[in-house]
């Protein structure tokens, strides 16, 4: 039989491309319990937590779960994956007697309080004045998202939402033919379709048609050609840098994160090297007469893999013992 440990808890980030699994006590992840799947080999997450309770041999008695998409009374959907994910189902696979499904910007931001300083870099180093107010978690990877984290006792409470989703603002006419170029093949032009890993590939994309060239480049590639001074891989990252800086800042006027705008996911981390010399803080900042006032909002770039479990686990201890 398993081995039973109080206070046990499975703790699993399932993105769009890959799953992060891992064991917890109290708000500690176990560092030699943490896998990574690749979902595609999978049929469901149900069948890639066999697997991984198969590899550990432990039970647990309480599991958190956070997807890429939206979940409503315990059950969500991938956006970007054809997994659907239930309370009901995952505590029969688990056998625990607490589940809990959150949306997987909600388990970035409960790592707030738990994540290192090493594992922040700084991208705009403002000396936040509110140190107790509202964080704002941006999430850039297979998708787009934001969630925002508002001081609840001594924990979060977390709103989700479904950000990525909402209408593409274009505010110059580079903007407005790069909306039409995603519409004219998807019928609505979204703000994850210019910020994501497809976003990359989309701006890219439309880059070469405007010199009427066909080629299709993948993120990686247009990572890869940028390092080697490539123009044209240049133009693109410039373009993915100002729209983000431009929708983060709309996102901190929005929600007025004065504690830190916190940028996390693959994407996020692919690109942060070049967000200050591509033009992220001056187009964070063009607000217009509001410019000014945006000079408040620190924002760095989270380059902890992880994070979510240990949001995960903060979320599930608050559940059980707060």
């Amino acid at each position: 039989m398993p081995e039973h440990r109080d206070r046990m808890s499975l703790v699993a980030d399932v993105g769009g491309t890959n799953s992060r699994v891992a064991l917890a006590e109290g708000h500690a992840l176990r560092k030699n319990s943490v896998r990574k799947f690749r979902n595609s080999e999978f049929e469901s997450l149900e069948s890639l937590l066999r697997r991984y309770e198969d590899d550990v041999g432990l039970v647990c008695d309480a599991v958190a779960v956070a997807i890429a998409g939206p979940v409503q009374d315990g059950r969500g959907t991938l956006t970007n994956l054809d997994w659907t994910v239930e309370r009901e189902a995952l505590s029969s696979v688990i056998g625990a007697q607490t589940v809990s499904v959150l949306n997987d910007l909600q388990a970035q931001a409960h790592a707030l309080h738990v994540i290192p300083h090493g594992h922040l870099t700084p991208i705009i180093a403002v000396e936040a004045k509110e140190t107790s107010s509202r964080r704002l978690v941006v999430g850039i990877g297979t998708g787009f998202n934001s969630a925002l984290a508002v001081p609840n006792g001594p924990g979060l409470m977390v709103t989700p939402s479904e950000s990525g989703h909402a209408l593409l603002r274009a505010s110059n006419s580079e903007d407005q033919e790069f909306a039409a170029f995603v519409a004219e093949s998807t019928g609505f032009a979204s703000v994850e379709d210019a910020l994501s890993g497809r976003g990359i590939e989309n701006i890219d994309a439309w880059q070469a048609s405007r010199r009427g060239a066909r080629k299709s480049r993948s993120a990686t590639e247009v990572l890869k050609h940028f390092e080697d001074g490539d123009v044209f891989a240049k133009r693109t990252l410039e373009t993915f840098v100002r729209i983000l800086g431009s929708v983060c800042g709309d996102l901190a006027l929005i929600h007025l994160p004065f504690s830190g705008i916190y940028l996390v996911g693959g994407v996020a981390r692919a690109v942060a090297p070049y967000l200050r010399d591509t033009g992220f803080v001056e187009s964070f900042r063009s607000k217009g007469r509001f410019s000014k006032f945006m000079e408040q909002f620190p924002v760095c770039v989270v380059d902890d893999d992880f994070a979510a479990l240990s949001g995960l686990a903060v979320h599930l201890d608050d559940l059980r013992y707060g």
